[in-house]
């Protein structure tokens, strides 16, 4: 997909002094250029992501490019709601303010496989088990931003930005099934995806709902494509295609820089707040846009967060559930 010309670049990223930003998935790619902006422009920023000598690599990199030293590395592993915990617990140990939250990570296109708390169970049922793309894509995204939810909420304007694909129109042909969304019999490593990706859109619907019922005015979630972009995020995918996705990637896809702008636009423009722009879907560069009916759906926005909701409670004893 080719995009119109550029309307937000890194120039018009604001001073960030005083705001503290999580991103996900920011040691590498799109996330670390995420990172890297924030920092320049004075944001306390968390570098979140499962290893740590990678995280840590990174985080001194963007410390030398920016001079900033409000720069850490918390160690997030989206394959364990124990470590999503652990981590929520150490950030609000160390920080009472969180103005920025940047679902940034994702895995595409995996072969079938479980996270650690879907391996945990004795019994095959569907919905006890969590698929690895289910579960980094979405569930522990959507635990990650239910646990900071509250501190989000007392930093407000505060923004949630859920990092999605145009790989979401899948859905016009597939709708998911809820009950079998972890099931091995029937896997595809593309449609699994292309369900996270719709389901990264539907939370933002859902708590955009929420927000506002419960007349929370000052939080702005919205989720972006941020289009094909060369980054690690291709890896899995088989070696049958690979000649295919090289070609694109080397000759079509875009650089990681021109990747995160849409993204930066939802999570520090200053017209996010003017336009009181919520529940969205952006696409290069920073445009407005419009998700398939599936991912648009109220209905389904609801269905999916009682799913969540249920799932969490089961795997995570003391999940005392969602705070809205």
């Amino acid at each position: 997909m080719f995009f119109s010309s550029k309307h937000f670049e890194f120039s018009d990223i604001p001073d960030l002094s005083g705001k503290v930003a999580i991103i996900t998935g920011s040691n590498t790619g799109i996330g670390k250029i995420c990172a890297t902006e924030m920092a320049r422009k004075n944001c306390q920023v968390i570098v979140a992501s499962r290893s740590e000598d990678k995280g840590q690599a990174a985080v001194a990199e963007i410390k030398s490019i920016t001079g900033n030293d409000n720069v850490e590395f918390i160690k997030l592993d989206l394959l364990s709601l124990k470590s999503v915990k652990q981590f929520a617990e150490e950030f609000k140990s160390k920080y009472d303010k969180l103005h920025i939250l940047l679902n940034n990570a994702g895995v595409m296109m995996c072969p079938y496989g479980l996270s650690e708390d879907g391996m945990q169970m004795k019994f095959t049922i569907y919905r006890l088990r969590i698929e690895t793309q289910f579960a980094t894509n979405h569930v522990a995204h959507y635990y990650l931003t239910m646990l900071l939810l509250p501190t989000l909420i007392d930093s407000k304007p505060s923004r949630i930005v859920n990092v999605s694909s145009d790989g979401h129109n899948y859905t016009c042909i597939s709708e998911p099934n809820l009950d079998k969304i972890n099931a091995k019999e029937g896997y595809g490593s593309f449609k699994q995806y292309s369900y996270t990706k719709a389901f990264n859109i539907l939370v933002c619907v859902e708590l955009t709902k929420r927000l506002k019922a419960k007349g929370i005015e000052n939080v702005y979630v919205n989720a972006n494509h941020p289009g094909l972009v060369k980054t690690e995020l291709a890896r899995h995918i088989s070696l049958f295609e690979s000649f295919y996705v090289r070609f694109v990637l080397n000759n079509i896809a875009m650089e990681p820089e021109q990747g995160a702008l849409t993204q930066m636009y939802l999570a520090t423009s200053q017209e996010v707040e003017s336009k009181n722009i919520k529940g969205q879907y952006y696409v290069p560069y920073a445009k407005p846009s419009s998700a398939v009916a599936y991912a648009r759906s109220e209905k389904n926005a609801a269905a999916l967060y009682d799913f969540t909701e249920e799932l969490l409670k089961e795997k995570v004893p003391d999940y005392q559930g969602a705070p809205i």
